[in-house]
């Protein structure tokens, strides 16, 4: 699964139970000192407490916003509240307790959250409920205790480094206090069991939180802290629990996860994946997102050697002038990126590429441009997830003069996605008449009748159901038929002749 914001809200009630994402320092130094604003109270270093379950807190509703950490982070929170007994509903005006679970790498978006409080305060005005409110997620990071200046309506706020204080800041409500939990501890360690998991075949494991590469448009290091990799023991373990619960598809996520290091033993990225490949039971593993800078010749030789490593990538390269690169602190030049997917298509020929652009960064030239069209049409990714330069608080690039005018980059946005459209269309009639194994994640959202997976390459396959299919089985697909955006297919019959094909180089 791709790490980028999708920003479309997922309504998570998130149920739990038993189902069918170069050299690095170890540790990390230089965090945040950890802040809590207590209302009617003083700062104080808190710890996990038990919740009291209090009267009025039974249900609750989770809405998140942005990229699967955020997902996973809903999920973590889903299942804190469950453990205390509270169960999910599917309306917020059901629910006792709402969750804003945030993403602030967008423009507006701290305008997004007010508007959607100010909603809920009309229900709780109108309907009762919900009684309690929490702001969680980068926005709640970035805004601290001035979220709850700025809407009274609002119970707590909690950063993606406080997450595990959820129960303390319920108590704190309990008691008739307003609590702002924000900043990062130095390790971030979270009872994984705790966590909600849906049903689905595919589920998430972090290995590495925050990022220290400071790109000047980025907000990640502010909103999530500097790196912190988990041992290596502790995330194979987790992904032997999820196997053993079901699981078939593993993402590893990580904002920058290819600069992971084993606290413990110092071990490399390519040898968390050989570990977690080795667990058996797994169809696919997959891992997001990387940065160029630290895809170095081990990860390289690892894409080649182990068999159950999906073939989707992802990896942004965000502007294909050099000159736009270096403004933006990306610590790569075109020439590098290029040199770097030709070394990774040499050992994973059928590499399904993905990526991240920006149009309209400051000082951005028609020429630039033009640099960056040219490397989409080299490179032809397979997926390309493309956005308007927005200037996000305490970024360098925030700054930068030479704003280039909304309608000329929104023109050279659509110029990219019609560019892209096409090379991906191309890319996907390429398989047609292929079979490949598919995923089964559920009924497809339109066509009536459609089912919907997903291959080893990430590409969305959609197809006519039948009798006895269910999500989480792995089923052959063979392409029927395609558009820039996903491959249609029909159910490979048991009397055809010729097997399924694998887009690896190693056996299905």
């Amino acid at each position: 699964m791709v790490f980028q914001p999708s920003f479309a809200r997922a309504h998570l009630p998130l149920v739990g139970g038993k189902g069918t994402r170069s050299q690095r320092p170890v540790a990390a130094r230089g965090f945040a000192q950890s802040k809590t604003w207590l209302q009617n109270g003083e700062p104080e270093r808190t710890k996990s407490v038990a919740l009291g379950n209090g009267r009025s807190m039974k249900t609750y509703w989770i809405e998140t916003w942005g990229c699967q950490m955020n997902v996973l982070d809903s999920e973590y929170l889903a299942g804190m509240l469950q453990a205390s007994g509270l169960a999910p509903v599917a309306e917020p005006q059901e629910a006792d307790v709402v969750l804003l679970n945030t993403c602030a790498v967008r423009e507006k978006a701290v305008q997004k959250v007010l508007s959607r409080l100010g909603e809920l305060r009309f229900l709780k005005k109108t309907v009762g409920k919900p009684e309690v409110i929490g702001l969680c997620g980068c926005v709640a990071e970035q805004e601290g205790a001035g979220a709850l200046a700025r809407s009274q309506v609002l119970d707590f706020v909690l950063g993606p480094g406080r997450i595990a204080q959820l129960p303390l800041a319920l108590k704190a409500v309990n008691s008739g206090r307003r609590l702002s939990l924000t900043g990062f501890e130095e390790t971030r360690d979270l009872d994984t069991h705790l966590i909600a998991r849906s049903h689905s075949a595919r589920q998430y494991v972090t290995v590495i939180h925050g990022c220290n590469q400071h790109c000047t448009f980025c907000i990640v290091p502010y909103t999530r802290g500097r790196e912190v990799s988990r041992p290596l023991s502790a995330v194979v373990d987790e992904v032997k629990a999820l196997v053993a619960r079901g699981t078939l598809e593993v993402t590893l996520l990580g904002q920058t996860i290819n600069a992971y290091r084993c606290p413990q033993t110092g071990a490399h990225f390519a040898d968390l994946l050989a570990a977690v490949c080795a667990v058996e039971g797994l169809w696919r593993v997959q891992f997001i997102t990387s940065h160029p800078k630290f895809f170095d010749q081990k990860l390289i030789r690892a894409l080649g050697s182990l068999p159950r490593l999906g073939t989707y990538l992802h990896l942004p390269f965000q502007a294909g002038s050099n000159r736009i690169l270096k403004a933006m602190r990306r610590r790569y030049t075109r020439e590098e990126y290029l040199e770097l997917v030709a070394k990774i298509r040499e050992v994973r020929p059928q590499v399904a590429l993905s990526t991240d652009v920006i149009v309209g960064f400051p000082g951005e030239t028609e020429e630039d441009f033009e640099q960056t069209m040219d490397l989409v049409e080299k490179i032809r990714f397979s997926q390309l997830y493309g956005f308007i330069f927005s200037p996000r608080p305490k970024t360098p690039a925030a700054k930068y003069p030479e704003r280039v005018p909304r309608e000329v980059a929104g023109s050279r946005l659509e110029r990219l996605f019609a560019t892209q459209a096409a090379i991906a269309l191309s890319l996907n009639q390429a398989l047609i008449g292929k079979v490949f194994h598919v995923l089964v994640d559920g009924p497809a959202k339109r066509g009536e009748g459609l089912w919907q997976g997903r291959g080893e390459d990430h590409r969305v396959v959609n197809f006519p159901g039948w009798e006895g299919i269910a999500p989480g089985q792995l089923v052959p697909i063979r392409i029927t038929g395609a558009t820039p955006h996903a491959l249609l297919g029909e159910q490979m019959r048991s009397d055809e002749k010729g097997g399924v094909q694998s887009l690896s180089p190693f056996a299905a």
